[in-house]
């Protein structure tokens, strides 16, 4: 278990705990967040995260990273703590305040 502010990630089970809620993660959500997670508050490059993310399935489609961000965001909003944010012309950052 990873503990994120008030939110506990279970990368095994892909499982997001918020408020004592379970909440499922796909495949690919858990993987983004597992990356985030090994690094809060830093950034991570978008390439980065493509290459580890989609490399060993050959395709990357641009958009799609933006798709699971918005959906991580959307599992993660009941924690006001917790937030992914774009930095501009970089990556992403898992915002992280206690």
């Amino acid at each position: 278990m990873i503990t994120l502010g008030s939110v506990l990630f279970d990368p095994t089970n892909r499982k997001l705990i918020v408020n004592g809620t379970a909440t499922d993660l796909t495949g690919t959500e858990a993987r983004v967040l597992l990356i985030f997670a090994q690094s809060p508050n830093e950034t991570i490059e978008r390439s980065r995260l493509q290459k580890e993310i989609w490399e060993d399935e050959g395709v990357i489609v641009g958009r799609s990273l933006d798709m699971f961000i918005s959906k991580l965001r959307k599992k993660l909003e009941p924690d006001p703590n917790i937030k992914i944010v774009v930095i501009r012309g970089k990556g992403y950052k898992l915002e992280v305040s206690s």
